[in-house]
């Protein structure tokens, strides 16, 4: 798709929310209207993300094949964040439940792939500098 057809799409929307915006403080439109238009531009916005990099892998498949080997080691890493993590159920002190075992572990999954990548990170940085003394 072309810059243009993009811009014309982009005044569009914005058109149609300014005139909502509009009409709203005039009294015609109510707020029911205007916070449905606002889950339609956040519809837009979560899919647009979602829907632009799949048509752009499949106009170009060696970029894809690249694109999913990081799909799949991202995986990889969440799902040994998900294997390493317990699943203890957490209360307050007066014995109020805070998180339950299912959350707990989610929860702990996904601190594990966080700190997986960032040591990953902190690896891929060190092994760069000491890469370049050695060229």
């Amino acid at each position: 798709m072309n810059n243009k057809l993009f811009s014309i799409i982009l005044y569009v929307l914005l058109g149609i929310s300014t005139l909502l915006s509009i009409l709203f403080y005039v009294d015609v439109v109510s707020e029911g209207i205007l916070i449905n238009w606002c889950y339609i531009l956040l519809g837009i916005a979560t899919l647009t993300p979602i829907i632009f990099p799949i048509i752009t892998m499949a106009q170009s498949p060696k970029n894809a094949k690249n694109a999913l080997i990081g799909i799949v080691g991202l995986a990889i890493v969440f799902a040994i964040g998900y294997a390493m993590a317990g699943n203890e159920e957490v209360f307050d002190a007066g014995a109020k439940l805070l998180a339950d075992s299912s959350t707990s572990q989610l929860s702990e999954a996904g601190l594990n792939a966080f700190y997986i990548l960032g040591l990953g990170a902190i690896g891929v940085i060190i092994f760069s500098e000491v890469s370049k003394i050695f060229k």
